[in-house]
């Protein structure tokens, strides 16, 4: 009777789901700093008004990227924090000393000192104007290199 019990106890509990446990962890900040350390040394400060985290990776609104004198700003993206690989998009804009460069979304990567993207891209340094279809942004030192562009001279 006992040896009955127990297979009919085990058969009740096996009939129940196990409860997954969560896969990743979210948490919501507002007002966040984080600090990515590239390969070639330079410091990137990321600053956003409201981030979500999910495992190692940073979701923000209202970014603003600084290193040095290079800044860029954008109204959402995200930045894996092990990698330092991720995205701006909404009103992309980087400022360095050179100019000013604008597009719509830009993929990064920061430990390379690297943004591009293939999306319109427009740079402005002054009365100049380069307008162009795929880009390539290196930071140390400043290149930007804009693919199909027409210059617009003032």
């Amino acid at each position: 009777l006992l040896i009955f019990m127990a297979y009919l106890g085990n058969r009740w509990i096996n009939s129940y789901g196990v409860i997954p446990k969560p896969t990743k962890e979210v948490s919501l900040l507002e007002g966040v700093e984080v600090r990515v350390f590239g390969g070639k040394g330079e410091k990137w400060r990321v600053y956003g008004s409201r981030a979500r985290l999910e495992d190692n990776k940073i979701f923000m609104e209202d970014i603003l990227l600084q290193s040095e004198e290079t800044t860029l700003t954008a109204k959402s993206g995200s930045v894996d924090m092990d990698t330092g690989e991720g995205y701006l998009e909404k009103n992309v804009v980087l400022r360095t000393k050179e100019g000013v460069f604008k597009t719509d979304r830009a993929e990064l990567r920061l430990k390379e000192g690297l943004a591009y993207g293939d999306g319109k891209a427009v740079f402005e340094d002054g009365h100049n104007v380069v307008e162009g279809v795929g880009w390539r942004v290196e930071f140390k030192p400043t290149k930007v290199i804009i693919n199909q562009a027409k210059v617009k001279l003032q």
